[in-house]
């Protein structure tokens, strides 16, 4: 046994991340943790904590890097059972300006440079076997994406989770500029919850003149607190800077010092600010080994998927999407919510995949792998599973519905119809009121609301077109993209247009699905901003929607239109270009064109496949009941 006296953990208290290791099977006796400041390329040292097996060999390497303090997530804690019992190497860093690595802040900047100088150590060290795995979620994940599509000999295998944040301009998610922006709209709730916390460009930092052992210790005793954005205190500041203008100073009025919200919000989604961030792009044609695994109400949804369809012609690519809202995806159970609705049983063998996965790349371990579908997604609605070997699934077809209606649409009790053909022209009119916005209702992070709410107090209002199909005859699934082609003309020189995907229970409860949006003055791309001309009439087309939903008979496909989302979304001033300062602006008049000449449509893609149905339980507010989980339909 090593003596005490080569321990020396043994004479001090465990810190909390070191407790929760040690819990999990890395004791003292097996198991150092040593604190490094590790230099990159430019001389700027990171904070990195290695937990290591004392005895001599080479061992596989599982690497997290964040801008989170470093913690074991309850999530992973069967994954890291199973490693540390077969002498895996865990190394938590802290991306540069985080935590107490050195440098200033910048979401995804220099982190594949750095990335790659961390793989380099790895690689040099004389306990490493040269195999090294990336794992987290959100942004532990988006750490991974361009970092695993430019490639290093020592990372063999990813898991990210929950990611989206990580992509750019790849094929059909052209400027999200990593879920920053939807359709050239800021995302400003999500982003500026995030920011003020994480998101500060400098921060207080270890003393320059001391050496290694002195900052080692020194970053080993204290840590970098932020505050808790899940508090009901924060909460309720964020929401009451939010709701004042200009939203480009949301976080300087909660007393924030600069971070990249403000710059991002300034210049928009074509900003120069965005090439300097590590964001994967069509330009990255290389993948590493990975498990993309998402949920479909989780704000990078689409853009996983959209990674997945970009990479999946290389080996083992496998796609995962659950039904869950961020970073949940792992939270199983038999009687599974998604918000308020119910899901069925959800459960599936994560810890199983990811541990194997891990041992096949890191430890050469063919055996541990079973193989699976490349492609495994959650049928919402339905509550089982549909696999394929690629995506779009093959047993998908387009189809459209028009938009039509003799009445206005306006309200769920309007005439707004979704039908198969194109009727005679028409038109519905609606307005965007930047002092009384649409309110968001569900969507984003879901950090102190539900992610799934019913809808219709957002569909009794009269500035909300409403469109349904009739009471569904015969199911239908739609399994993949959706988008919206729309004619819509206006009385000023900018708006916005959202588009939200509902399921229409047969008693009226309505579950948001999937949304998406446009800045109008990016109709015609976000490098060409260009002012509406009033009353001209413009095809546009919103995109930025994916999901897995079956509607059984009785239910019914709808969409709501709106010209705001707010405070998800930055509402439109409807003045000028630099919304980000704008305080005031006038009420947009908009008028949506359907019919002969100005086909408006929703386009989606309809799962053709055979569907084992393995219904949630009846919910007293949908009115459904359980289905034969026998029944099956083509």
């Amino acid at each position: 046994m090593t003596p005490a006296d080569d321990r020396p953990e043994e004479f001090r208290p465990p810190t909390a991340l070191e407790s929760a290791v040690r819990a999990l099977g890395a004791d003292t006796v097996r198991y150092l943790v040593e604190y490094i400041m590790l230099p990159m390329r430019d001389g700027i040292r990171l904070a990195t904590v290695v937990f290591r097996p004392r005895a001599a060999g080479r061992y596989p390497t599982l690497l997290v890097r964040s801008p989170y303090a470093a913690a074991i997530p309850d999530r992973s804690k069967p994954m890291h059972t199973a490693q540390f019992k077969k002498n895996y190497v865990l190394i938590m860093q802290n991306e540069r300006g985080s935590e107490w690595s050195e440098g200033d802040f910048g979401i995804l900047t220099t982190t594949t440079a750095d990335g790659q100088d961390t793989l380099d150590w790895i690689n040099a060290q004389e306990w490493s076997n040269g195999k090294v795995g990336l794992y987290g979620c959100s942004s532990t994940a988006e750490n991974q994406l361009k970092l695993g599509a430019i490639g290093h000999p020592a990372l063999r295998a990813c898991v990210p989770m929950s990611s989206g944040a990580g992509v750019g301009d790849i094929p059909g998610a052209e400027g999200s500029n990593g879920c920053f922006f939807r359709g050239g709209v800021p995302m400003i709730k999500g982003w500026a919850l995030w920011h003020g916390p994480f998101g500060v460009r400098q921060r207080p930092k270890l003393p320059v003149g001391a050496d290694g052992d002195e900052l080692a210790r020194i970053f080993r005793q204290y840590s970098v607190t932020v505050p808790d954005f899940s508090s009901p205190e924060y909460a309720e500041a964020l929401d009451k800077a939010t709701m004042q203008a200009p939203s480009g100073g949301i976080l300087r009025r909660m007393g924030w010092p600069l971070t990249g919200y403000e710059t991002f919000m300034a210049d928009g989604p074509a900003s120069p600010a965005w090439k300097v961030v590590d964001l994967i792009n069509a330009s990255h044609t290389g993948a590493t080994p990975s498990i993309n695994i998402n949920g479909w109400l989780d704000v990078g949804a689409y853009e996983t998927v959209k990674l997945f369809e970009f990479q999946q012609h290389h080996p083992d690519q496998y796609l995962i999407m659950a039904p869950t809202e961020h970073c949940r995806m792992l939270v199983t159970g038999p009687e599974a919510r998604l918000g308020q609705r119910p899901m069925g049983d959800t459960r599936f063998p994560y810890d199983e995949i990811i541990i194997s996965w891990f041992d096949r790349f890191l430890r050469d371990e063919a055996d541990a792998w079973r193989p699976m579908p490349k492609v495994q997604v959650f049928l919402m609605g339905a509550g089982t599973w549909l696999t394929g070997e690629s995506w779009p699934l093959p047993e998908t077809e387009t189809r459209t519905l028009f938009l039509a209606g003799h009445k206005p649409a306006n309200t769920l009790w309007g005439d707004g119809r979704l039908v198969p053909a194109a009727g005679g022209a028409g038109t519905d009119e609606f307005i965007a009121d930047p002092h009384n916005p649409v309110q968001s209702l569900g969507g984003d992070l879901a950090t102190h609301d539900p992610i799934c709410v019913d809808q219709r107090v957002i569909e009794c209002r009269a500035d909300v077109l409403v469109y349904s199909t009739p009471v569904l005859t015969e199911p239908t699934a739609i399994v993949g993209d959706v988008s919206a082609e729309l004619y819509v003309s206006a009385d000023v020189e900018d708006a916005d247009i959202f588009v939200k995907l509902v399921d229409v229970y047969p008693d009226g409860t309505a579950y948001n699905l999937a949304d998406g949006c446009l800045r109008l003055r990016y109709r015609d791309g976000f490098e060409q901003p260009a002012k509406l001309v009033p009353g001209e009439i413009h095809r546009i087309r919103i995109g930025g929607i994916t999901t897995a939903n079956y509607f059984p008979a009785g239910h019914r496909i709808r969409i709501e239109i709106a010209g705001s989302n707010f405070p998800l979304a930055d509402r439109n001033w409807h003045a000028g270009d630099r919304n980000d300062l704008a305080t005031d602006g006038p009420i947009a008049h908009l008028t949506l064109h359907h019919g002969q000449g100005h086909a408006s449509a929703l386009h989606f893609r309809a799962y053709t496949g055979e569907i084992t149905i393995n219904a949630p339980m009846s919910d007293t507010r949908s009115g459904g009941r359980p289905v034969d989980p026998a029944r099956r339909h083509a």
